[in-house]
């Protein structure tokens, strides 16, 4: 028996047409019932998939929990804890890294004032602040001098900032896709619900503090790639930086044409996924100073219409095999293959 957490607007609307096409038994379920795991239980499931994200604070409070202990029931989870345990988490993938030796952008992180500060007084400007969570470059800053640095040390060691951002934070970049999408009314219809929804999650999740990190900066990247792993198919493109900013992530802007360095790339993220033993996981690259590739950040989800208009996939034989695929596609084949079905 198959489970499907289901969630609006995620992969489970496209999970629960594929069972239906196919007619693969599969029941509905709620992770968060607190009796979950003895309904799995009850229910004979062998698999059970979910597709938690950033922007729900059950997420961040107690979704790695649940799902590690369906894992521990003998059941196959999607996410599984290799993929998952790090998810919104950039202070675990700096040490994930560092641990596996993954290259990765420099990172340092303090857990006082004092340390910060002293870091701080022999720091090269500028530097990316960021805070351990959050998606489409919202929690991540340009630190330009001092000054600066010492604002944000200040504030992580004191009030903390809350981990979403207001609906006017990231103003320009706001206006330029929006321009661009030609989406002004649905925005406007939006916003009252996204306005609840920051206050909400703002209320229930703990305010950004404790810790003070930031990454070298990595100058002369106009885009950044992602190259996403999903099983045995890698797929990657370009993301474009937004206007006059220096981060790719949140812009919108992809370019699926073939890169000279695209092979090289899904190589190195191939091998860096299966030392993490992930079912799924993105990467985004940039490059340094001395043209070395170096992995940003990762997540084990991404949205699936990227990799949809990609129009074909790497094996890890590096050959590309062309046509559109859907990622949900890929990730219940890629679970229901690997328990034997």
């Amino acid at each position: 028996m198959l489970a499907i957490h289901i969630r609006k607007e995620s992969f489970s609307d496209r999970w629960i047409e594929y069972c239906q096409s196919r007619k693969i038994d599969f029941i509905k379920v709620n992770i968060y019932d607190s009796g979950i795991i003895s309904h799995l239980l009850k229910s004979n499931v062998k698999i059970l998939l979910a597709h938690p994200t950033h922007d729900d604070y059950k997420t961040s409070l107690i979704s790695k929990s649940i799902l590690l202990a369906a894992e521990k029931a003998g059941i196959k989870v999607f996410p599984d804890t290799q993929s998952y345990w790090h998810f919104d988490d950039k202070l675990s993938e700096k040490y994930l890294f560092e641990a596996l030796g993954i290259p990765h952008i420099p990172t340092n992180v303090f857990y006082s004032r004092d340390e910060a500060l002293e870091w701080m007084l022999k720091a090269t400007f500028p530097v990316v602040f960021k805070l351990r969570g959050g998606a489409g470059a919202q929690n991540v800053f340009l630190l330009r001098n001092k000054k600066e640095a010492t604002y944000y040390i200040n504030k992580m060691f004191s009030k903390g900032l809350n981990p979403q951002r207001s609906p006017l934070h990231d103003f320009k970049n706001k206006i330029n896709n929006h321009n661009a999408n030609r989406d002004w009314r649905a925005a406007f219809k939006r916003l009252p619900g996204t306005i609840r929804n920051i206050m909400s999650m703002n209320n229930e999740m703990h305010r950004e503090k404790g810790y003070f990190m930031v990454q070298d900066f990595l100058p002369d990247n106009n885009y950044d790639i992602r190259s996403a792993i999903y099983g045995e198919k890698a797929f990657i493109f370009r993301r474009i930086n937004r206007p006059g900013d220096f981060r790719a992530s949140g812009s919108g802007v992809r370019n699926y044409e073939y890169h000279e360095s695209f092979e090289s790339l899904v190589d190195l993220t191939f091998k860096a996924a299966r030392k993490i033993g992930t079912q799924a996981m993105s990467f985004d690259i940039l490059f340094g100073r001395d043209k070395k590739p170096y992995i940003n950040e990762i997540s084990y989800t991404m949205p699936a219409q990227p990799i949809y208009e990609n129009e074909g996939y790497w094996d890890s034989s590096l050959v590309f095999h062309p046509g559109p695929v859907w990622l949900e596609d890929i990730i219940i084949e890629h679970v229901l293959g690997s328990n034997g079905q």
